[in-house]
């Protein structure tokens, strides 16, 4: 019996020791736990040719307020080289006023008897269609591929998404064709001397060294002795300033293939669809020389947003610094149509067509696998 126990004992010490070995070292299957990355994020700068501008239309440079009929009295008469304001003299009968003023000492005509002022306006008849090509244009990207897996052993493909944006900016300036109309009154100085300083504002006073106040008013009827217009046609005292600025984002998807040209450089092939928004803001300053006063200057803007499609393709290199991030580098072409922005205002139409039919470019980055 005793015998029994024993060898229970041993038997019962030596499962023990089988079902808790103290020295094994536990073995795992790493492979379990790596998860090969799917999606890919690229983020980079794109380096844009080929868009084009082309400036057009015509505008008119508006008259100040319609002049009050030269029979009137009592009125405001304003012009681009002077102001005639109402007498402020207190129970004058002279049917003269000491308020106000010229510009300019041609406007003195006559041999001093007489003296000027007008009113300009301008209507831009020039057709000619002025070309500025932006240039290049600097912008960034941003792609998010997934790997949809192999064709054979070297090449891979995807499925991706990107948003890029670039500017736009261009502009043209010159002498334009313009018929220039004048309204001209003349007023009679009714032998009076006029200071010699121009401008001259009336009323007006001199003071001599003890305080002595001399009042050296010249008087000016209230209405205009005549009043004439005139027109004439030139390409000499009207310019224009045509500006385009903007903004266009592009969102483009597609598939692509990537080759396997060795174990960390690859070649890559894309194309599809494009939608473009494109913001831009126009403006045309118009500038007028009279002969006398200073230039009279008048701008028109109009703001833009446009919607276009069309497609692109391109084919970038790829260096895989490490499984999970390398950089890439390419070229690619896009063409996203064009549109045309107009401006009617104050009896203006100015147009600006922008074509982004013809765009190519660089572009190259950072690629990032997850």
């Amino acid at each position: 019996m005793k015998r029994f126990y024993l060898f229970l004992f041993l038997g019962l010490a030596a499962l023990a020791r089988a079902q808790n070995p103290e020295n094994e070292i536990p073995t795992f299957d790493l492979d379990d736990f790596y998860v090969e990355p799917k999606f890919s994020m690229s983020v980079g700068t794109r380096l844009l040719d080929g868009s084009k501008v082309a400036f057009g239309g015509q505008g008119v440079i508006a008259p100040l307020a319609a002049l009050k009929d030269v029979t009137d009295l009592d009125v405001v008469r304003e012009y681009h080289d002077g102001l005639v304001l109402r007498d402020a003299r207190e129970g004058a009968t002279d049917l003269k006023t000491n308020t106000w003023t010229y510009v300019d000492g041609d406007q003195v005509i006559d041999a001093g008897a007489n003296i000027a002022f007008h009113q300009y306006s301008a209507q831009v008849t020039d057709a000619t269609v002025r070309r500025n090509d932006p240039g290049m244009s600097l912008g960034t990207e941003l792609v998010l591929s997934r790997d949809m897996g192999k064709i054979g052993q070297k090449i891979e493909w995807k499925l991706f998404a990107g948003v890029g944006i670039n500017g736009i900016s261009s502009n043209a300036q010159g002498n334009v064709q313009a018929t220039i109309n004048t309204i001209t009154d003349v007023y009679s100085l009714g032998r009076q001397t006029l200071p010699s300083d121009v401008p001259y504002v009336a009323p007006s006073s001199t003071a001599d060294a003890d305080g002595n106040v001399t009042d050296t008013t010249v008087l000016l009827g209230q209405r205009p002795d005549s009043r004439a217009s005139s027109s004439v046609s030139n390409n000499t005292q009207v310019s224009n300033f045509w500006k385009l600025k903007g903004t266009y984002v592009t969102f483009r998807m597609g598939p692509s293939l990537t080759y396997k040209i060795r174990d960390n450089l690859w070649l890559n092939f894309s194309a599809g669809p494009t939608l473009v928004y494109s913001g831009t803001d126009y403006s045309v300053e118009q500038t007028l020389v009279p002969d006398t006063a200073d230039p009279i200057v008048s701008k028109v803007t109009e703001s833009e947003l446009k919607a276009l499609t069309g497609y692109y393709v391109d084919a970038t290199v790829e260096y895989r610094i490490t499984e999970r991030a390398g950089l890439y580098a390419g070229a690619f072409y896009q063409s996203s149509g064009d549109y045309t922005s107009t401006i009617t205002q104050n009896g203006s139409s100015y147009t600006t067509d922008i074509d982004l039919s013809q765009l190519q470019g660089f572009r190259a980055g950072l690629n990032f696998k997850f």
